[in-house]
Parts: structure tokens; C-alpha cells; sequence
């Protein structure tokens, strides 16, 4: 087996560059290659991974394109069968990747393998494979034992098959770059799902997660700035409009619309200055309409499961 590669996009993560680098080249399984698309950054990021590790291919983006486009443009430069999709702000235990790896033993259309994630943030171990709730927000498992297929895995540590990636890309995508950030590992896995892949949890592969280094840690929704919010507002309709079948729909209906009467209220009530800014995520996703719906018919005419496939994989509102 040819060795695995690994993808990340750096935005102004310098201050965890050296230890997740360090993480990548001590793994029992070496990496063929490391792909680093800076996205702008503004903190000497560059300049520090070229006197720290001249090692790294270096891609640079004069400006932050987003998660997206940055991961991208990482996945592509890659040309191992096996790609690690990571996060600048996770630290993997030396055996990361050699165990991974085995879960793709379980069957040729495992997409993808995760494992457990030490949440820094929230100071608690979780399973990276995650179910969904209704109103479009994940769950992890709350396995933290035993193999497990799951609906999706983070998109902080997740390690891909190369075969499953160019199969998943749409429009020459494989995240979805109308996202920027946020969202996009969802839409990824329900597209997989859709398409007859399974994600894999691995209790064995161990990783530790500082969670939105690049926002200096703040992580919960209320932390983030404005600009980041609306994209996490906006993301959330187009992955509906892309994804859901009928059925999933009368699944999903009255947990989304019950979330929706009670998220706007309270942001304009929490938010009163900043409200106005964050409702343009609904005009965002209209602009983004035709767009979606041109990639919902893409989509859905792959299509390869019935919608319970997809309804097993809901957990609570």
C-alpha cells in the first residue's frame, strides 16, 4: 500500500503549525507527502514553515478563500490513495494514520476513517464520526469503544480514500466551495451517503483538538465573529436544499422550523446591532439558489440509498 498524504489549510495558525507538523512527521506510518495551503495569513505563517519546514509543499493564497477552496486546492495537490484531511489545530498521536488506515479493511466503499478527538475547548473525548440532528447540527456517537460506521466524520481529522474523494466531487468540488467555512464536512457526508459510501470510526486512532485555533479557541457560535456566523447560518439551507429527499424532509420539518422560530428571535434579541448583518445569511442563500438546486439535481440523480438509509443516522432535535 502506497503511504498516505496529508491535506491542510492554514489561516493565521502559526502558534500550532509546529506541533501538528511535528505530529505528521512522527507517525509509525510515514506520509508520502504534506500539502499546506495558506490562506492569507497574516501572522508570518509563511515565512515560519519555510525556515521550520522547507519539507512541506507550500501552496499560497494571497487572501483567505475559506475553508473550502483551501482544502481544496490541498486534496487536489495530493496524489496518495489515501489523503489525511487536517486541521492546523490538531495534534495526532504517533499511530494516527498506521490505524486509520485499518479501518478501510472493512470494505471497499469506506470513504472515510476517524477516531477518537480530545476536544480542548470542551475538555472532553468524543467520537470524530458524528450522526445529524434535525435541525441540521451534528452529534457525535457517543461510542467511544467500539468500530462504528456513522454518518459523517469531522472535518478537523478524518482520513479519506482518494478514490472516494474524486468520486464525491461535484462540479469539480469536493467541498462545496459556495460554503467558505463551516458546514461543508456535513454536506460532504450526506452526499456520501447518497451515493452508497460508508464513514468509518475507529476507536483505536487518537487525535487532540484545540477547536477553532485560527479564532483563538472560540468555538460555540455565540464566540464567533459576525462574518463566520453567517456563513454557519447560511450553510445550513443550502445543505437542505442540496441533500434531502422528501422523506428525510418530513423526518427533519418540525425540529428545523421549530430551531428557525427560535434562532432568529433570540439573535435579534441577543444581537440587536449585529442581527441585521446576520438575517443577510438568508439573502446569501437565496443569490445562492440556482447555484444549489443545479447541484441538488447532480446530486440526487447519483442517488443510490432509500431515504431510511439516511433517517437511521438522525439522533434527537
Amino acid at each position: 500500500m502506497r503511504a498516505p498524504a496529508a491535506a491542510l489549510a492554514n489561516w493565521n495558525g502559526m502558534k500550532y503549525l509546529g506541533r501538528c507538523l511535528a505530529g505528521l512527521y512522527a507517525q509509525t506510518c510515514p506520509l508520502s507527502e504534506v500539502v499546506v495551503v495558506d490562506n492569507g495569513s497574516t501572522d508570518g505563517s509563511v515565512a515560519w514553515l519555510r525556515a521550520h519546514f522547507p519539507q512541506v509543499r507550500l501552496i499560497e493564497n494571497p487572501v483567505n478563500l475559506g475553508f473550502a477552496v483551501g482544502y481544496n486546492q490541498a486534496i487536489a495537490a495530493c496524489r496518495a490513495p489515501f489523503v489525511l484531511v487536517l486541521n492546523t489545530d490538531v495534534f495526532l498521536e504517533p499511530d494516527f494514520v498506521a490505524l486509520a488506515l485499518q479501518g478501510f479493511d472493512r470494505g471497499t466503499r469506506v470513504a472515510a476513517v476517524t477516531g477518537r478527538v480530545f476536544q480542548q475547548g470542551t475538555d472532553e473525548l468524543i467520537n470524530g464520526g458524528f450522526c445529524l440532528r434535525r435541525q441540521l447540527r451534528i452529534r457525535p456517537s457517543p461510542n467511544l469503544e467500539e468500530p462504528e460506521e456513522v454518518f459523517g466524520a469531522t472535518g478537523a481529522v478524518a482520513l479519506f480514500r482518494r478514490e472516494a474523494l474524486e468520486d464525491l466531487k461535484v462540479e469539480g468540488e469536493y467541498f462545496d466551495e459556495s460554503y467558505f467555512g463551516y458546514g461543508e464536512d456535513i454536506d460532504l457526508a450526506w452526499r456520501a451517503q447518497l451515493w452508497g459510501w460508508q464513514v468509518r470510526f475507529e476507536p483505536g486512532p487518537l487525535a487532540h483538538h484545540v477547536g477553532s485555533g485560527s479564532l483563538d479557541g472560540r468555538l460555540r457560535f455565540a464566540e464567533k465573529p459576525a462574518f463566520f456566523q453567517r456563513h454557519v447560518l447560511k450553510n445550513r439551507y443550502l445543505t437542505l436544499i442540496k441533500n434531502v429527499s422528501p422523506r428525510v424532509l418530513l423526518s427533519l420539518l418540525p425540529a428545523f422550523l421549530l430551531a428557525e422560530l427560535l434562532l432568529w428571535p433570540y439573535l435579534f434579541l441577543r444581537w440587536p446591532r449585529r442581527a441585521p448583518y446576520l438575517a443577510l445569511a438568508l439573502a446569501d442563500a437565496w443569490r445562492l439558489l440556482p447555484l444549489a438546486r443545479r447541484r441538488r439535481r447532480l446530486i440526487q440523480a447519483r442517488r443510490q440509498v432509500p431515504s431510511a438509509r439516511i433517517r437511521a443516522f438522525l439522533r434527537g432535535w
